[in-house]
């Protein structure tokens, strides 16, 4: 029995060595990385898109009391931090891909965030059915408009006027510029800001136009840098750029 035991130990003395002297756990760092960045776009921008959605919002005003929903998490990109920064209980994501909010849950247990209670949730009505009569002062979707028919597109906006509280304002990228196609199993439309404009309008929501993502800071070099960022506020509430919230 001793010898057994004195067996097992080396063996895995062994592999602990062979492990670390072959840097396999930045090798599993790296797969998952890669993972993450599969799930939300392209390999080499993840990094860029966590810091400028963060960066983003603070700049509009959001505080750690604030409320914030995000419509399309995916893999927490941006949530992540946001979880870190809001207050417990204060950061709720929705996606309609069971698998990303896999991901998106291995990503709050490995940084350590569960005591921050972010809720994630799937849904395929934009968490309309799900949370019904809660209100937010921030939505985030980001990367997400363009990959919506214009009915999914009508539903969102109706759910996001239902979502924000009477100061509350969304912030949205959308393309205006490259030709409409498909990413992955999404198509990817070009739409111009007056069509947004005319459909939330439509909805109860009025929009601001903030300028292209490059303007606001993105330091990426690809056409996403020339994507319009979106401001939408219930009607009653007059846009006034970057008023902050209380």
């Amino acid at each position: 029995m001793l010898l057994r035991k004195t067996r097992k130990r080396l063996i895995y003395r062994v592999k602990l060595a062979i492990f670390e002297s072959g840097n396999f756990q930045e090798m599993l760092d790296l797969r998952d990385k890669y993972r993450l960045e599969d799930s939300m776009g392209f390999r080499g921008q993840f990094d860029e898109h966590r810091r400028f959605q963060f960066d983003l919002l603070k700049r509009r005003g959001l505080l750690p009391h604030h409320r914030l929903l995000e419509i399309g998490c995916g893999p927490l990109t941006g949530g992540l931090p946001l979880i870190g920064y809001l207050n417990p209980g204060n950061y709720t994501g929705v996606d309609v891909r069971d698998s990303v909010l896999n991901l998106a849950w291995k990503e709050v247990g490995k940084a350590g965030l569960s005591a921050r209670n972010p809720r994630l949730i799937q849904s395929s009505s934009f968490g309309s059915n799900e949370l019904r009569g809660q209100q937010f002062d921030f939505v985030l979707s980001f990367s997400v408009l363009y990959h919506l028919s214009d009915e999914i597109l009508a539903s969102y906006l109706a759910a996001v006027r239902e979502r924000l509280n009477a100061t509350g304002q969304c912030l949205a990228n959308v393309n205006t510029q490259d030709a409409s196609s498909t990413w992955l199993e999404f198509p990817f439309l070009r739409r111009t800001i007056e069509d947004y404009e005319s459909l939330a309008r439509s909805k109860g929501l009025e929009t601001s136009r903030l300028g292209e993502l490059a303007e606001l800071g993105f330091l990426l070099p690809g056409i996403e840098r020339r994507n319009q960022m979106l401001a939408f506020r219930p009607t009653s509430v007059p846009a006034n750029g970057d008023a902050r919230l209380g």
